[in-house]
């Protein structure tokens, strides 16, 4: 694929990301998204064949940033600490930025298979490469052993991109209290971490 083609691709998910998050799946058509990129639809059909091809690659574009498909790329992951701090952040930027348009796309997975297909797939891959990190940190006494790496996973997601996307959905990302989110979501972690046996950081 050449440099501009990638460009071409990269602005037609951009408009695909955009139309999700406002209309849903079923209201987005391959018309809009092509409007919307500033491409013919025919150049849609022709690098994604089709609308849940074009989500099928939005969601491939979002795995980098994902905490269960990025876990065992980072350049140390024996080093636990730094790793789940690593994966915190990406969640969080994720969520931030894709939060919306992902809520969207879950409640549109329960009337529509081929959503369901995509989104269900990419989830339970996250989820399965991060509980499959913490299950492999565990082993390597990094993390309690006392704890099912399942719900050490599930509890990561709760208070990371969860937390994001239902303020997101809920209060347009407002809290019900006067913390900045950067400050929230680094106490989260440190809760997270304290938890799971990695002690906390402190102020000392």
């Amino acid at each position: 694929m050449t440099t501009a083609e990638r460009e071409t691709a990269n602005e037609i998910l951009a408009a695909a990301a955009e139309l999700f998050g406002q209309r849903g799946y079923k209201g987005t058509t391959t018309r809009a998204i092509a409007e919307r990129a500033g491409v013919n639809e025919v150049t849609v059909f022709r690098r994604f064949k089709n609308k849940q091809g074009v989500l099928q690659a939005l969601g491939e574009s979002w795995a980098g940033s994902m905490a269960g498909f990025a876990a065992t790329s980072l350049p140390e992951p024996s080093d636990t600490r730094a790793t789940i701090e690593t994966l915190a952040r990406l969640e969080f930027a994720q969520a931030a930025e894709f939060g919306g348009v992902a809520m969207r796309l879950a409640m549109d997975a329960q009337t529509t298979p081929e959503v369901a297909q995509v989104v269900g797939d990419g989830r339970a891959d996250n989820f399965a490469g991060l509980a499959a990190y913490i299950t492999e940190r565990q082993a390597a006494g990094d993390l309690r052993s006392d704890l099912d790496s399942r719900v050490m996973a599930e509890a990561f997601f709760a208070l990371t991109s969860t937390l994001v996307m239902s303020r997101q959905v809920l209060g347009n990302g407002d809290a019900p209290y006067d913390v900045p989110m950067e400050e929230v979501s680094r106490q989260l972690l440190e809760l997270y971490l304290t938890g799971v046996g990695l002690g906390g950081s402190g102020d000392e």
